[in-house]
């Protein structure tokens, strides 16, 4: 059904899990058995402006009072664990708290607006964690690539997310002001933090050799620039892994580096593999 989300289950996703089965659990147990306790979890704006019900904001915004409401945002929160594994379950749930709340200001100043605009006055909106669900569909859209799976009537293409869009437009028919929530959710997202390009750490690390004065070696020994000790540890770049490259002691302490290419048997003094030893000064052969 979502073959854009990986591998299946709640692998690696604790907090997803944790969403799916907790709201949907008092969701189900606050609709069937405790019907009596359902007007702690309203979302009454009216309430929290008018008498300071703040708990309403945190009561109102967890638990879905609609059994449609509480499936189709399981449904989407678990197609939405994938940017747990991406980004971790740390960095996953700061976004989702930071859109949580982000989303609550948003609800208060829209409801403001189109009381302000329309003088239409809104006393209640859906309850839920209705907020951060929406939020992530930006990520979904900007991050997901796009497959196509299949084409109705040869004309319409269907792709790994249009199932996802579908749950969406759902969620939000379902209510005459859940609009509202859901322009409050992806208005009130954070600003992800950019995934790090891949980029190849050894070829972008410059290897600096300092250049020294060469020993007065005669022309037929003369050896390459020398560097010092500390430089022959430094990690090579893996677009030279097919170059052989051997650092061995010159004479009085000095190092000097010899290199071939591997399997060349090019001259005494290259020390690369398949050459010859290399003639130290001063040391017949």
């Amino acid at each position: 059904m979502f073959p854009s989300t990986g591998s299946n289950g709640l692998y690696k996703a604790p907090l997803s899990k944790s969403l799916l089965l907790v709201p949907s659990a008092l969701s189900v147990l606050l609709t069937l058995l405790f019907q009596h306790y359902q007007k702690f979890f309203t979302y009454n704006l009216q309430a929290v402006k008018e008498d300071f019900q703040i708990w309403r904001l945190v009561f109102g915004r967890t638990v879905c009072l609609d059994l449609k409401d509480t499936f189709c945002s399981s449904l989407l929160i678990y197609n939405f664990r994938i940017f747990e594994r991406r980004y971790g379950s740390r960095k996953f749930s700061s976004f989702l708290l930071g859109s949580w709340m982000l989303s609550a200001l948003f609800d208060l100043l829209l409801v403001e607006v189109v009381q302000y605009a329309f003088g239409i006055t809104i006393s209640s909106l859906p309850s839920g964690f209705l907020g951060p669900v929406f939020a992530l569909f930006v990520p979904f859209f900007c991050s997901i690539p796009r497959m196509q799976v299949t084409q109705i009537l040869g004309q319409f293409p269907i792709t790994n997310k249009t199932l996802v869009y579908i749950l969406g437009l759902q969620l939000v028919t379902s209510g005459s002001y859940i609009w509202i929530v859901a322009v409050s959710g992806l208005d009130g997202q954070p600003e992800p933090e950019k995934e790090p390009e891949f980029t190849d750490v050894h070829c972008q690390r410059a290897t600096i050799i300092r250049q020294q004065p060469l020993i007065n070696y005669p022309s037929s020994q003369r050896l390459p620039p020398t560097v010092s000790p500390t430089d022959q540890r430094l990690p090579l770049p893996p677009c030279t892994s097919q170059l052989a490259i051997s650092w061995h002691a010159g004479g009085s302490g000095v190092w000097g580096r010899s290199e071939g290419m591997a399997g060349s048997g090019e001259g005494a003094g290259r020390g690369g593999v398949g050459a010859g030893p290399v003639a130290e000064p001063g040391v017949e052969q």
